[in-house]
């Protein structure tokens, strides 16, 4: 499934990946963010893939019908809690962003730095639309959902992402894989999985605090966290 990215970009966070805000730019820092995210958004083919699986309970381990796979941890347990079946999905910018970032990353540094800040925040913004293309569908159907949830987050194994990935078939489906090491690629990808009940569900709150890179995260040590609350 195609997507599409409208124009402009969430310039407040392209800025917070950078570590500032947009009260700290000047008329040429502005300039190259926008001609940053004209380059990124015509670099960008963002695809997605769904497929939905039936959710079954082996004591408090949720399992994925009919694929033998446990989703491991007390946080996704806690995040599906109430729900009959799970949508996991994959979104990509494609291979054509990752071409402009590796080319820019041979030149001028800020320039670099400003790509992939665009290119994250348009990957989120993929994502995001992927999922609400989910929600309607949910709707439609008379169903409700969680937020998403991504390997990575609290206690869930970031290696499950080859696991979804071969779930999807999302190298055939949207040209996306994942390395030995679970590394998506191309890099500016998301997966994640909605859960689906038929009544109303919250899910588990996904922010900073739970996130098992948190210890990592640039943006942390920046002072400048993600706070993402996926669920609400």
């Amino acid at each position: 499934m195609k997507l599409a990215l409208d124009a402009p970009l969430d310039r407040a966070e392209i800025c917070r990946y950078l570590g500032c805000t947009p009260a700290d730019l000047d008329g040429a820092a502005r300039a190259l963010i926008e001609e940053c995210e004209r380059e990124i958004l015509h670099a960008a083919a963002p695809r997605c893939v769904f497929r939905r699986f039936g959710l079954q309970w082996q004591a408090e381990t949720p399992r994925l019908a009919g694929a033998s796979q446990a989703l491991e941890g007390r946080d996704i347990a806690r995040h599906l809690g109430g729900c009959h079946a799970v949508l996991l999905m994959a979104s990509t910018l494609g291979a054509g962003v990752d071409a402009l970032l590796r080319a820019a990353a041979a030149g001028d540094v800020a320039r670099s730095v400003v790509l992939d800040a665009a290119a994250s925040v348009a990957a989120e913004t993929a994502a995001a639309t992927a999922e609400e293309a989910a929600a309607a569908a949910l709707c439609r159907a008379g169903e409700y959902r969680t937020g998403r949830f991504s390997p990575g987050y609290g206690d869930l194994p970031i290696t499950g992402q080859r696991a979804w990935v071969a779930l999807l078939d999302a190298p055939r489906a949207i040209g996306l894989a994942a390395t030995r090491e679970a590394i998506l690629t191309p890099r500016k990808s998301v997966t994640a999985l909605v859960g689906v009940a038929d009544h109303p569900v919250r899910g588990r709150l996904a922010g900073c605090d739970c996130c098992a890179l948190k210890e990592k995260c640039e943006l942390r040590k920046r002072g400048t966290p993600c706070g993402k609350a996926d669920g609400q």
